[in-house]
C-alpha cells in the first residue's frame, strides 16, 4: 500500500507520512469552511434577506484588509507553528461565542457571522499554504501541491455533502454545524505539532518565509507605475477586476434566487424547516460544485490548453457567464442561478485559474513581488467592495431585480471578453520578451506550461545561438507532459555543451521512441560525467524488467568511466535488487585505479556513497574524505552531508580549518541541521580547539536558521575572545536581518553591550597612557593595535544594538558617528538618545559624545570601578587580557618597559595557548637575559 500511494501521488522516500498528514490537515480545513459556508449563508439569507448582501460585500473589502495586516505583523514576531496554534485557538474561541450569539438573534450577529467566516476562508487556507511552502522546498511543492489540492477538493466536497446528510437526514440545526466545526479544528492543531515534530526529527526547523533586505515594500505609487508602464500587467489587472466584480454579482443573483425559491413558498411550511432546505442545498450545491471544479480540471484544462492557448482558455469563464447570464434575464429562477453560479464555480478554479497562472509566466520575478500586494488586496478585495456598492445602488436605490441585474453583468462580460482578445497576443510577446532576458522564475513553475504557443516560443529558442537560452528553454519544457519533443530536442544531443546534453537526454527520458536508444548509448562515452549518468539512467529505464540484467553488465565493463557511472547510476536510480550489485568487490575495483581515470571513478564513487548511504561503506567515504585529490575530496564530503550520518560530524568540523575545504565542509555540516547543533556548541566554547574552527562555527549555525541556533550563539557572546565575538555577532546580525520570527535575548544582549564598552574604556585608558611614552617601535606597533581594536570594539557595540533595535537604524547611525563629519555624527547621537534605553544609554553615550578622552576614561571608571595609574599597569592588564593579539604586542613592550617587574608577565606567557604570544615570549624572555 505504502508503495502504490508512492507511485500514485508522486512520492518519494521519506515524504509519505508528512504528505499524508498535510492532505489530511488541509481535507480538515476544508470540511470545516464547507460546513460554515452554507450555514452563514442560509442564516443571513433567512434573517436579513438578499437585498442585505451588497452591504456585506462592501464590509469584507473593508474589514479583510487590516485583519490580513495584523496576522501579518504577527507573523513577522512569532514562529509559523506557534502563529497557526494561536490562530486557530482564536478561531475555535469565536465559533463558540458566535454560536451563543446566533441565539440571540440580533441582526449585527448575522452580519458579524458572515464577515467572519469570509475572513476564515481566507486566513485558514492561506496560512495552511504558507505552512506547506515552509514544509516543502520548491522541487518538493512541484510533485506534491498537486496532492494537496486533490485533498482540498475532496474535503470541500465531504463538507458539503455532510452537511447536507446532517441537515437534510439527521435533522441537526443550521447552528449546531459549528459544533462539528470545532471538534475538526482541534484535530488540526495535533496534526500541525505532529508534523512540525517529524519534521524536526529530520533536521529541520519550519519557519515563515520571510523577505529579505533586497524585498523591501515599495510605495504605491511605485506599483502603480510598475504596472502602467506594462501593457501585460494592465490587461491581467483588468481581467481580474472583471472577475472579481462579475464574482460578486453572480453570487448575488444566486442567493437571492436561492432564498425566494425555499424561503418565499406558498405552502405553510415552518420557517426552521425552510432554513434547514436552504442550509442541506447550499451544502449540497458548495460540495459539489467542487468535485464538479476537480473533474474539469483533471479532464479538460490542460487538453483545452493544448487547444486554444492561452487565449482561448481565458475566454472558457466569460463565455460561460455569458450564456449563464442570458439564461438568467431570460429565465430568472433556481435552475438559472444554478447553472450561473455552477459555471462560475467550475470554471474559475479549474480552466480559468490555468489560464490566469500562465499569464503572470512571462513576468518577471522582480515585477510580480511588485504586484502582487497591488493585486490581491487593492484590484482583489477593493474591486468586489466596488461590487458590492454598484449592487447597493442598483438594488435600493434604483429597485433592480435579479432579471435586470443581468443585463449589467452581460455589459461587465462584454467588457472582460474584449481584455481577454487583447491580451492574446501581448502574452506571446511578453513571453517571448522574458524568454530572451531569461526573467521568468522557474522555481515558481509549478504548473504545466502545456500551451501551444507557449510551447512553440520554447521549441523556437532551442534552435538559438544563445547556449544559456537554450538551457533555459530546456529547463522550463522539463515541465511539459504529453507533447512529442523528440524532433526539436533530439539534436541537442550533440550539442558541444555538456549542460545541453544532459538536459536534453533527461527531457526524452518520458518518451518511447526506441529510435533514441542507439544515440543515447553513444553518449556513455561523454567526456562529462554527468551526461553519461543522464544516458544510463535512459537506458535503465527503457530497460523495464531487464534493467538488473543491463546495470550488471554495466558492471563488468571494461571501460573503467562506464563502471563507475554505473555505480552512481545503481546508487541514486537503481531498485533494492539493484543496489545489491554494489559490493565490497566493486568498490575496491575502482579504488585500485590510478591516474586521472582513478580520480574521476573516486569522484563517482564518493556520489554513489552518499546517495546509497550503507553503514557498512562508512570507512569508504571516511577515506575518501581525506583523497589527495582536491575534486574526490569535496565531493565525499557533500556526500557526507547527505547521509547525515554522525560518524562524519567530527570530521567534516575539522575540515573547517582547512581553507580549501572550508566551504564545502560547511555546507555539508549545515546539511545536519538541529541534529549537529549540540556538537557544535561543545565546538564552538572548547577553548582547546584550534581557533580557526571555531570562528568558523558561527558561519555554520549562521545556515541553520533555528531558535537553538540563535541562543547557542547569544550563550557564547559574553564567555567568548574578542576576535571570536566578532565572529558570533556577525553571525547573529545575519540571522536577525533574515529570519525575523527569531527571537533574541534582550538580556544577554544588553549584557554583551556593557561587556563591550567596559572593553571600550579600557583600551581608551591605554592609550591615554600611551601618548605619555617615547615613540619605539614596540610602542607604535602597540599603539596601532590598540586602535585598531577600538575601531573594531566599536563595530561589534553597533552590531549588538542591531539585535535589540531596528537594524537598518543602526547601521546608518554607525555610519554617521565614524565619519569625520562633525554635523552628521551629533545627527547620530541625538538620534540614539531618544531610541536606546536609559540602562544603554549611560554606557555607549559617553563613548560616542567625547569632548575628550580624558573625560570619557572618568566616566569608564566611575561606571566599572577599574584605575590603571600608570602605563605599567596597563601593560600589565593587556599581558593577561583576553585578547591574543594585544597579549603579544603588550609582551613584546616589556623590555622597553622601565619596570623590571614585568618581566614575569614573558615568562607565564611561555605557556600560553596562542601560539603567536608563546613566540613572542621567548623572543622577549631571551631579550631580557641579555
Amino acid at each position: 500500500m505504502k508503495r502504490l500511494l508512492e507511485k500514485i501521488l508522486n512520492i518519494r522516500e521519506g515524504e509519505l507520512a508528512v504528505t499524508l498528514l498535510m492532505c489530511f490537515y488541509l481535507y480538515l480545513i476544508m470540511v470545516t469552511y464547507y460546513f460554515l459556508k452554507p450555514a452563514r449563508d442560509s442564516l443571513f439569507l433567512v434573517r436579513l434577506g438578499s437585498n442585505q448582501l451588497p452591504i456585506v460585500f462592501i464590509l469584507i473589502a473593508v474589514i479583510v484588509v487590516p485583519i490580513t495586516t495584523l496576522y501579518s505583523k504577527a507573523g513577522r514576531s512569532l514562529r509559523l507553528t506557534r502563529l497557526i496554534n494561536i490562530t486557530t485557538i482564536i478561531l475555535i474561541s469565536n465559533i463558540f461565542i458566535l454560536r451563543w450569539l446566533v441565539q440571540l438573534g440580533n441582526d449585527w450577529v448575522f452580519y458579524t457571522f458572515y464577515i467572519w467566516v469570509s475572513i476564515y476562508g481566507i486566513l485558514t487556507t492561506s496560512q495552511f499554504w504558507l505552512f506547506a511552502n515552509s514544509v516543502y522546498n520548491p522541487a518538493q511543492a512541484k510533485r506534491l501541491f498537486v496532492s494537496l489540492a486533490l485533498a482540498a477538493i475532496i474535503g470541500a466536497f465531504t463538507g458539503g455533502e455532510v452537511t447536507n446528510l446532517l441537515v437534510d437526514k439527521l435533522g441537526v440545526s443550521t447552528e449546531n454545524l459549528l459544533f462539528f466545526c470545532i471538534g475538526f479544528l482541534i484535530v488540526t492543531v495535533f496534526l500541525l505539532n505532529i508534523i512540525w515534530k517529524l519534521k524536526q526529527k529530520e533536521g529541520e526547523e519550519i519557519t515563515i518565509p520571510v523577505r529579505r533586505k533586497e524585498e523591501r515594500k515599495e510605495r504605491m505609487g511605485q506599483v502603480f507605475g510598475t504596472v502602467r508602464r506594462s501593457r501585460h500587467l494592465l490587461f491581467i489587472v483588468g481581467i481580474i477586476a472583471m472577475t472579481m466584480m462579475v464574482a460578486s454579482f453572480v453570487d448575488y443573483q444566486f442567493k437571492t434566487v436561492s432564498a425566494n425559491h425555499f424561503l418565499e413558498t406558498k405552502e405553510p411550511i415552518p420557517l426552521e424547516t425552510k432554513k434547514l432546505n436552504l442550509t442541506s442545498f447550499l451544502g449540497k450545491f458548495y460540495g459539489r460544485l467542487s468535485l464538479v471544479s476537480l473533474f474539469f480540471q483533471l479532464i479538460f484544462a490542460y487538453r483545452f490548453l493544448r487547444i486554444l492557448g492561452v487565449g482561448g482558455v481565458i475566454l472558457f469563464l466569460p463565455i460561460a457567464l455569458l450564456l449563464g447570464s442570458a439564461v438568467m434575464f431570460i429565465a430568472p429562477g433556481l435552475i438559472a442561478g444554478i447553472l450561473l453560479r455552477g459555471a462560475d464555480g467550475s470554471f474559475k478554479y479549474s480552466i480559468d485559474k490555468t489560464g490566469r497562472e500562465l499569464l503572470f509566466l512571462p513576468v518577471s520575478l522582480e515585477a510580480k513581488k511588485r504586484t502582487k500586494v497591488f493585486i490581491d488586496v487593492f484590484v482583489d478585495r477593493w474591486f468586489r467592495g466596488i461590487a458590492g456598492g454598484l449592487l447597493l445602488l442598483f438594488t435600493m436605490v434604483l429597485g433592480l431585480s435579479v432579471q435586470q441585474i443581468s443585463l449589467i453583468v452581460l455589459i461587465l462580460l462584454a467588457i472582460w471578453v474584449i481584455i481577454a482578445i487583447l491580451i492574446k497576443k501581448e502574452y506571446i510577446n511578453a513571453f517571448r520578451i522574458a524568454l530572451e532576458k531569461r526573467e521568468i522564475d522557474l522555481s515558481e513553475l509549478r504548473i504545466n506550461i502545456n500551451e501551444a504557443s507557449t510551447i512553440n516560443t520554447l521549441k523556437t529558442a532551442l534552435k538559438s545561438d544563445n547556449e544559456r537560452q537554450v538551457v533555459y528553454a530546456l529547463d522550463m519544457l522539463s515541465s511539459v507532459k504529453g507533447v512529442d519533443l523528440v524532433n526539436d530536442v533530439k539534436p541537442l544531443l550533440k550539442h558541444k555543451v555538456c549542460e545541453i546534453r544532459r538536459k536534453s537526454v533527461q527531457i526524452l527520458q518520458s518518451s518511447d521512441d526506441k529510435l533514441l536508444i542507439n544515440e543515447i548509448k553513444e553518449l556513455l562515452n561523454d567526456p562529462e560525467p554527468e551526461v553519461g549518468l543522464a544516458a544510463m539512467h535512459y537506458i535503465c529505464e527503457q530497460s523495464g524488467d531487464d534493467s538488473e540484467n543491463v546495470m550488471k553488465s554495466f558492471l563488468e565493463y571494461s571501460d573503467q568511466r562506464i563502471m563507475s557511472t554505473a555505480v552512481v547510476c545503481i546508487a541514486e536510480y537503481g531498485s533494492p535488487e539493484c543496489k545489491y550489485l554494489l559490493n565490497e568487490a566493486v568498490l575496491q575495483k575502482l579504488l585500485a585505479l590510478e591516474g586521472e581515470v582513478g580520480v574521476n571513478s573516486r569522484i563517482q564513487l564518493a556520489k554513489a556513497l552518499g546517495a546509497l548511504n550503507k553503514p557498512a561503506f562508512r570507512s569508504y567515504l571516511i577515506s575518501l574524505m581525506n583523497d589527495s585529490s582536491l575534486a574526490v575530496a569535496r565531493q565525499a564530503m557533500k556526500s557526507a552531508g547527505c547521509t547525515r550520518d554522525r560518524e562524519f560530524v567530527l570530521i567534516l568540523i575539522k575540515k573547517l580549518a582547512d581553507k580549501q575545504y572550508r566551504v564545502d565542509a560547511r555546507k555539508a555540516i549545515v546539511e545536519y541541521g538541529n541534529r549537529v547543533l549540540g556538537t557544535l556548541r561543545d565546538y564552538l566554547t572548547d577553548d582547546s580547539v584550534d581557533f580557526v574552527i571555531r570562528k568558523n562555527i558561527p558561519g555554520v549555525l549562521r545556515e541553520i536558521p533555528t531558535q537553538e541556533s540563535v541562543n547557542i550563539l547569544t550563550d557564547s557572546l559574553i564567555s567568548s575572545d574578542p576576535p571570536l565575538k566578532y565572529y558570533i555577532v556577525k553571525a547573529l546580525n545575519s540571522l536577525r536581518s533574515k529570519y525575523s520570527e527569531l527571537r533574541f535575548d534582550q538580556k544577554e544582549i544588553d549584557s554583551a553591550i556593557v561587556d563591550e564598552t567596559k572593553s571600550y574604556y579600557e583600551i581608551l585608558q591605554m592609550l591615554e597612557h600611551h601618548k605619555e611614552r617615547k615613540e619605539i617601535p614596540a610602542g607604535k606597533l602597540l599603539k596601532k593595535a590598540l586602535e585598531e581594536k577600538l575601531d573594531k570594539n566599536l563595530e561589534r557595540i553597533f552590531r549588538l544594538l542591531g539585535l535589540r533595535y531596528p537594524p537598518k537604524d543602526i547601521y546608518n547611525s554607525y555610519q554617521r558617528i565614524i565619519s569625520n563629519k562633525d554635523r552628521l555624527r551629533a545627527s547620530a547621537i541625538e538620534f540614539l538618545d531618544n531610541l536606546l534605553s536609559k540602562d544603554i544609554k549611560k554606557y555607549l553615550l559617553p563613548i560616542l559624545d567625547q569632548v575628550s578622552p580624558k573625560i570619557a576614561i572618568k566616566h569608564g571608571q566611575k561606571l566599572f570601578g577599574f584605575r590603571m595609574e600608570t602605563f605599567g599597569n596597563a601593560l600589565e592588564n593587556l599581558a593577561k587580557g583576553s585578547d591574543p593579539w594585544l597579549r603579544a604586542c603588550a609582551i613584546y613592550m616589556i623590555p622597553e618597559e622601565e619596570d623590571g617587574d614585568l618581566a614575569y608577565l614573558a615568562k607565564e606567557a611561555l605557556n600560553d595557548r596562542d601560539p603567536v604570544v608563546q613566540e613572542t615570549a621567548e623572543l622577549v624572555v631571551e631579550r631580557i637575559k641579555e
